[in-house]
């Protein structure tokens, strides 16, 4: 089977999405030929192949970063030569409905009259500013409802996004496949491996290190995070550019993917404060390493974790309350972390998350024939 997979980025962009289209398109490769169309960042425009995947990087316009909005416009260089890899897919594979990238899938797909599968990880993205919020309602209407009504099969991460989606375009019916996490690779540390993550990243020694990773955009909700009383533990950033100088904070700037257990092995906690998620990573990755999370709820996170999991509350200040209370008592982090890596270990893995879009892809191209 070959396999075209769009995405508006792919590593070293960091991001959620781009690690999810990452690890998937690797783990494919193993048994199939995939393809991946992207957009350069920082200079690496062109093209890699890497035993049956190869990764198109095309430039692109990233005009929309300063806005918090990760919306890279394509332009010429290599479009032509990628499209015409990408037409001689067998199914093509669009991560978000209103990118760029995706609309350039829908194109391949129609032309070459190909099965389009859709995956949607966040939906509906409550943004602060009314302007965003506007822009984004038109982008839905224009782009987003005609790439579920072309879509032979669409994905979604969480029951809430699925029903928004269904909603929206009623012949619309998505499927629910949680992303995995790589076990193998996210493990508990030893408090031998903890103290060298800590001075690795150089990161006090001594204390409580509550971790938050994300982007500096609204709704991460990375400054109230910031502003939020600390009872005692020191903050470590990462995901968005270096910008937080404060007593009691540690801004670590954009931590590459590479590093991420090491990052989780020298804290003591995850706070993940975010809104308008489909299932953040950040969450999986922090449990399989057994890292305590204070979670911020919501609703569609029911079908791929149980609640009482991870302490949180469905509000910011709840949140907030839970991460101190896990700062407070090593006796509650250490039965959180083992809560958190049982359930990693039983529900996420990226074996059953590949057999479950191998089925789709399946499925599509049968009824395609």
């Amino acid at each position: 089977m070959h396999i075209a997979m769009f995405s508006h980025y792919c590593p070293p962009h960091a991001g959620g999405i781009e690690t999810v289209v990452d690890a998937l398109a690797s783990r494919l490769s193993t048994r199939h030929r995939v393809t991946v169309v992207s957009s350069a960042w920082n200079g690496d425009a062109g093209v890699t192949r890497d035993g049956a995947r190869t990764t198109w990087r095309l430039p692109a316009i990233h005009a929309s970063e300063r806005f918090g909005v990760p919306y890279p416009f394509p332009t010429g260089s290599y479009m032509r030569e990628a499209m015409a890899d990408a037409a001689t897919a067998d199914v093509v594979h669009a991560h978000g409905a209103l990118y760029a990238q995706t609309m350039m899938a829908r194109r391949v797909a129609r032309q070459a009259r190909r099965p389009l599968v859709l995956t949607e990880h966040v939906g509906w993205v409550p943004y602060a500013g009314a302007m965003l919020q506007a822009v984004q309602g038109a982008a839905w209407r224009l782009v987003g409802d005609a790439t579920l009504a072309q879509s032979r099969a669409v994905v979604a991460l969480n029951a809430r996004v699925g029903d928004w989606l269904a909603a929206r375009v009623p012949s619309c019916t998505p499927t629910l496949i949680s992303n995995g996490v790589d076990l193998a690779r996210f493990l508990p540390p030893t408090a031998a491996e903890r103290a060298h993550a800590r001075a690795a990243l150089g990161l006090p020694a001594d204390g409580v290190l509550g971790l938050f990773v994300g982007r500096d955009t609204p709704k991460k909700r990375r400054a109230d995070v910031v502003a939020a009383p600390r009872a005692g533990w020191t903050l470590v950033l990462a995901g968005a550019p270096r910008s937080t100088r404060a007593d009691g904070i540690v801004d670590l700037g954009v931590i590459a993917g590479a590093q991420m257990p090491l990052l989780y092995h020298a804290c003591d906690f995850l706070v993940h404060a975010a809104e308008g998620e489909g299932f953040p990573l950040a969450v999986q990755e922090a449990m399989a390493t057994s890292l305590p999370v204070a979670l911020r709820w919501d609703p569609g996170y029911a079908s791929t974790l149980a609640r009482d999991v991870a302490p949180g509350a469905d509000d910011i200040a709840g949140t907030l309350r839970a991460a101190n209370a896990l700062a407070a008592d090593a006796t509650l982090r250490a039965t959180v972390a083992a809560r958190g890596r049982a359930w990693a270990t039983a529900h996420w893995s990226w074996d059953v998350t590949v057999a479950a879009y191998e089925a789709l892809y399946a499925r599509v191209i049968g009824s395609a024939a």
